[in-house]
């Protein structure tokens, strides 16, 4: 069977698409392969990142902001699916990437602003949450639409 590559995007990668990246690899058990970037990416990973992520029993080990372009590299992974989780100017600006992903935009924030306390971020992963496992269960990421990588 084909993995999936999914790469979640939100502009500084520091808390959307880091949340989305870790709860996709966490619930998908290995059958989905998760990654995340942005066009900014912070420094470092935001502590409500890491508070969220905690109260729902995940870590952020192997998680770090980083630029997208990494993912236009050929030695990178190829991502199937995009997933903007925000509405941004700088995320309708994105890299050529390689093969045609599936673009999709979920809109978890309607804007750039990010969670400011901790009862924003939950909301957020929430949001999150509710939205991966709707196209999980909906077959969004369906293997079969990825047949012809195993020919390649």
């Amino acid at each position: 069977m084909t993995k999936a590559n999914v790469l979640f995007v939100c502009v500084d990668n520091s808390f959307l698409s880091l949340a989305a990246e870790a709860y996709l690899n966490h619930t998908s058990m290995g059958e989905l392969r998760a990654f995340s970037a942005g066009p900014l990416p912070r420094e470092e990973i935001v502590s409500l990142t890491q508070k969220v992520l905690f109260t729902n029993g995940m870590d952020e080990s192997g998680l770090h902001p980083k630029p997208w372009t990494i993912f236009s590299l050929p030695h990178a992974p190829q991502p199937d699916y995009i997933i903007s989780l925000q509405t941004s100017v700088l995320l309708d600006k994105q890299p050529m990437w390689p093969g045609q992903p599936v673009k999709m935009n979920w809109d978890i924030c309607l804007d750039e602003n990010m969670p400011r306390n901790i009862k924003e971020a939950t909301d957020a992963f929430r949001k999150i949450k509710e939205s991966i496992d709707l196209a999980i269960s909906s077959k969004v990421f369906s293997s079969d639409s990825l047949n012809w990588r195993a020919a390649c």
